[in-house]
């Protein structure tokens, strides 16, 4: 606590006193120097009061002081507003939540011999319950999807619990869906004429890569085209040159190379997922014409909620001519690659270097970095296959699922500008290895067996949790012991099995369990005997 300090005879202000009593104690002890006849320092003071009020001020306003520097900083930043605005300065976007993917089989009843489709658009969700909302998932395809009933090959029809379904044929792995929902038609606002235009989008959790911009005109014009940022500069290339680099594809994306005529936007997310949409000033963009409506197509959704288990996505909620059908549907693998938004941690941790590495993918270890900066990528491992073709091993987020159909296609578009010309990325799934883990467990004698079996159980599930597991790692058996050990109710253990599932010795001799490059640790079978307690 700062004061006033006496030095050589003569007060001297501490000016690290930044906190209510600091400041209260410093204009208190500065009360004889300035006002000797000021005698009562009782709260009921009216001096004192105000006195007490310069203090409550300047403990807010040092507050302040502290929190403005603090910003200041990307590394000491701690608000989602001041890293994204400082993020913004190398042309980096922090990446919003990603949309689990899933894919559906189709049970279809036995009288049903005409074709039939999936259109864009049409959803399926999970049930609600009391504690979970349900989850919406779409199919996004561009063209409909047309199922014959009696060309496609067909498996039995089972219930959830594997019993038969009678009189239905179930056609696997046919939808290819994604979570989310699509808002379409919505009015973002009317052109006023001016530059650089601005209009927020109304649902939050705009999803990549789905925003469709529109400008009601006379006669319909196509979409506009999405940039990256704004950059409103003297302009790099003469008509000719912009014609040849279109060409090539070589144009960079910003309004910087927008001209007067292009219809182009970009967008920006702030930090409560609300995305504005810019439109250019004239020079380098196009201006809505005046008076005209600006209509936005987007999916909104995303995050970890849409990794749902197997056989969830059981209902047609949108349809009509499946549900005219008695169409069912299900997803009999679980649905994977959902994500939250990117943490302030990451992108901290991530922007620099991939700003110093221009957001291109050179080695294999750019690939993984690029991958790992994607939306719904848990894990990534690069190898090259041939001079120009690298293989790029993906674990979505979820529980160890491989990427679907959708999330391929999706990092293929993501690495196009990455990538170098003459490189082909195959992406494949890693191999997860299931861990058999058994062990016995004595308690303590004033301990529940239930009590100590549950905490068991999610200390040794957290060790194999797959989001800290990773590619080709060491699994020792000593850190299992060490994880029980550990635990409040545990007298002793016994280890009596831990091995790939059902392969190899129980127990390896170095107690060991050394995976290959391309394979991912998964809690496969865990036994747990516990005795000794209540």
């Amino acid at each position: 606590m700062a004061t006033i300090n006496l030095r050589e005879n003569r007060q001297v202000i501490d000016y690290l006193a930044r906190d209510y009593n600091s400041f209260r104690k410093a204009l208190v002890d500065l009360i004889p120097a300035k006002l000797p006849e000021w005698t009562d320092r009782s709260e009921a003071d009216f001096g004192i009061a105000l006195l007490e009020l310069f203090a409550y001020m300047g403990d807010i306003l040092s507050y302040y002081q502290d929190r403005i520097a603090n910003e200041a900083f990307l590394n000491t930043a701690q608000e989602r507003r001041s890293v994204i605005n400082h993020l913004r300065l190398i042309g980096y976007e922090m990446a919003p939540a990603s949309a689990a993917s899933s894919t559906l089989n189709v049970i279809v009843g036995n009288n049903v011999t005409q074709p039939f489709e999936v259109r864009k658009g049409d959803q399926f969700a999970t049930k609600s319950g009391k504690d979970r909302k349900s989850v919406t998932f779409e199919y996004t395809g561009d063209k409909p999807l047309v199922i014959n009933p009696t060309t496609m090959p067909f498996v039995e029809a089972k219930n959830p619990d594997g019993t038969r379904l009678a009189n239905f044929k179930e056609f696997v792995n046919v939808i290819s869906v994604r979570e989310g929902k699509t808002i379409s038609n919505e009015v973002i606002g009317i052109s006023d004429g001016r530059p650089n235009q601005r209009y927020n989008l109304a649902q939050p959790n705009m999803l990549r890569g789905s925003l469709e911009i529109v400008v009601e005109t006379a006669i319909p014009t196509p979409p506009w085209r999405l940039r990256e940022n704004l950059i409103f500069s003297r302009r790099a290339f003469t008509p000719e040159q912009l014609t040849a680099l279109e060409l090539q594809e070589r144009i960079g994306s910003t309004l910087a190379f927008s001209g007067d005529t292009n219809t182009d936007f970009a967008i920006e997310i702030d930090e409560n997922n609300v995305t504005t949409v810019i439109f250019g000033d004239g020079q380098y963009g196009r201006i809505p014409p005046t008076g005209r409506r600006i209509i936005a197509n987007y999916r909104s959704g995303g995050g970890t909620v849409g990794n749902v288990g197997k056989e969830q996505i059981v209902q047609v909620t949108k349809g009509p001519q499946l549900q005219l059908l008695g169409i069912k549907v299900v997803n009999r693998t679980a649905a994977s690659g959902g994500a939250e938004r990117e943490s302030i941690d990451q992108a901290i941790k991530y922007a620099p270097s991939v700003f110093a590495s221009m957001q291109r993918a050179v080695t294999a270890q750019d690939y993984v970095a690029q991958a790992r900066l994607f939306p719904g990528v848990s894990k990534a491992r690069a190898e090259a296959a041939s001079w120009n073709v690298v293989k790029l091993y993906i674990a979505p987020t979820g529980q160890g699922e491989p990427p679907t159909d959708v999330m391929k296609r999706d990092l293929l578009s993501y690495f196009e500008d990455k990538r170098m010309l003459t490189s082909i990325i195959e992406i494949e799934s890693p191999d997860y290895i299931k861990i058999d883990i058994e062990a016995n467990v004595v308690a303590l004698r004033h301990f529940r067996n239930s009590d100590v079996e549950d905490d068991v159980d999610k200390a040794v599930r957290d060790l194999l949790d797959f989001e800290k597991v990773d590619f080709k790692q060491t699994l020792f058996l000593s850190k299992v012991y060490e994880k029980i050990e550990a635990l409040e109710g545990v007298d002793r253990v016994f280890v009596s099995r831990f091995q790939r599932a059902n392969v190899g010795p129980a127990i390896a001799t170095d107690g060991l369990i050394q995976l290959l490059e391309n394979e991912i640790p998964l809690m496969g079978q865990l036994v747990l005997n516990v005795s000794g307690g209540v």
